[in-house]
């Protein structure tokens, strides 16, 4: 079984409006209505488990409902952070949804409106073969490394650089089990479910992405859209 996990629980304080920007609108619907919608037309996917502000619960379960009359969503409240949204809803998959030993849990980020049916399949596909998987594209500007804010400490190579998108793929148990071995505040410290993988040393495969895959983050963004 193969579960879409959106994640759209933050509230978007960069984006400078009252209601968070995963319910602000985009060609005439809501982003997040843009992101879900790709992955209930993906064949690869079972079922869906979108992470909502505690407080935007029953505003996001009325908005899908009215959006998509004939899927039933999970819906769940997220954390104080991502790691613990990413937590809650690693131990929702197991405890409600019947997760096993072969679920791949496809994550994505909800204000990621241009994410493609290629996109979340090849993550399916890598996911199974390796255990995780990252979508990236590779680092087109030079990136400087400063370690007090002031002056270039460094230059790495543009050519082992890449900008990590989502999805983010993994194995559900493999996920689990990892996450279950850190404690709350190892956690905190990671970023995302990929960095799970990669400081448990395990590998990490990547997935090539897309620059149109953008994530609406500042008003700016949606111009660009």
């Amino acid at each position: 079984m193969n579960i879409g996990v959106i994640l759209a629980a933050g509230h978007g304080s960069r984006m400078g409006t009252a209601l968070p920007k995963q319910f602000l609108p985009l060609d005439g619907e809501p982003i997040l209505v843009h992101s879900v919608r790709r992955f209930a037309e993906c064949r690869d996917i079972g079922q869906i488990l979108i992470a909502l502000p505690s407080d935007y619960l029953d505003y996001g379960k009325k908005l899908l409902d009215d959006y998509f009359p004939q899927n039933r969503f999970f819906l769940i409240s997220g954390g104080k952070d991502r790691s613990a949204t990413l937590r809650r809803l690693v131990d929702f998959v197991f405890a409600q949804m019947g997760a096993d030993e072969n679920t791949i849990l496809v994550t994505h980020d909800g204000v990621r409106p241009f994410v493609t049916e290629k996109m979340i399949t090849e993550n399916i596909r890598a996911a199974r073969e390796c255990g995780a998987c990252n979508t990236v594209v590779p680092a087109v500007d030079t990136i400087l490394v400063s370690l007090d804010g002031e002056y270039i400490s460094s230059v790495p190579d543009r050519a082992t650089l890449y900008h990590a998108q989502t999805p983010q793929s993994f194995s559900a148990l493999k996920l689990k089990m990892l996450m279950d071995r850190m404690s709350d505040d190892d956690l905190s410290r990671l970023t995302d479910g990929c960095s799970v993988f990669v400081v448990s040393g395990e590998p990490v495969k990547l997935v090539a992405g897309s620059r149109e895959n953008i994530k609406i983050t500042v008003p700016s963004d949606l111009k660009l859209s």
